[in-house]
């Protein structure tokens, strides 16, 4: 008898839900109906529940923000499905944007920020907002940011990334700061002479994450777990004169 093809690995987060954030997509899929390079993309793979809330807490509570939580716009970079913006809405930021380049991907994380409007067990306290555009070119909110990368693109595209960055906050200065999750590109940061890094460490999953992203992470062979990202956050300075 011919096996039965696996079901695919869907995530606690969900599970509980009912959303569409699990699974892992390749650039080469991705990178299909845009005007990018396979080579300058990454994988959508959905940030560990863990990890995020780690990062914006240690954020929160040691980084000593400029702006307060309140007043400051969340911004994930590479949105993919959605699942950094759904958790994102439950701290109390001003609102919660996202920027996706892929059609299909921009569309399954509307239709999961619809779900979650829904979701008594969201507990959501911000508002989350979706742009299918290019994150190199779509326009900064006038507002203090935090930018959320969850390593969304390689090198050529974080250099662009980052020069929008700047000449955007050249034009109208406000707060920028920016968590970098699985930070493989953090040597760009470190060198620009705009950019401060204010912290880095390992942030790692809880069990329950980790049980998920091992049974995930079983079902292809160029990733592998370790339990644990690599992040670091910066704030922008601008250039001394």
């Amino acid at each position: 008898m011919p096996r039965k093809k696996a079901s695919p690995v869907i995530h606690p987060f969900d599970q509980l839900h009912g959303t569409d954030t699990s699974g892992l997509i390749p650039g080469t899929t991705i990178v299909r109906g845009t005007n990018a390079r396979v080579e300058e993309l990454t994988a959508y793979y959905g940030v560990a529940p863990s990890i995020l809330h780690s990062l914006l807490d240690h954020w929160l509570q040691h980084l000593e923000p400029s702006a307060p939580i309140e007043n400051t716009v969340f911004m994930d970079i590479g949105a993919g499905k959605g699942r950094a913006l759904l958790l994102a809405s439950q701290y109390p930021f001003q609102r919660v944007e996202g920027v996706e380049l892929n059609q299909e991907l921009a569309g399954i994380a509307q239709a999961n920020i619809d779900l979650w409007a829904k979701d008594p067990q969201a507990e959501a306290l911000a508002p989350i907002a979706l742009h299918h555009a290019d994150a190199t070119v779509h326009p900064l909110p006038d507002a203090p940011v935090l930018a959320f990368l969850f390593h969304p693109f390689e090198l050529p595209l974080l250099k662009r990334y980052v020069a929008h960055v700047e000449q955007s906050l050249t034009w109208r200065p406000h707060a920028f700061d920016l968590a970098y999750a699985n930070a493989e590109h953090d040597s760009l940061l470190d060198r620009h002479p705009a950019f401060r890094r204010i912290w880095m460490g390992r942030v790692a999953m809880s069990t329950d994450d980790h049980i998920a992203d091992l049974a995930a992470i079983a079902e292809q062979k160029e990733y592998g777990s370790t339990g644990d990202e690599l992040c670091a956050i910066y704030r922008y300075t601008g250039r001394s004169s």
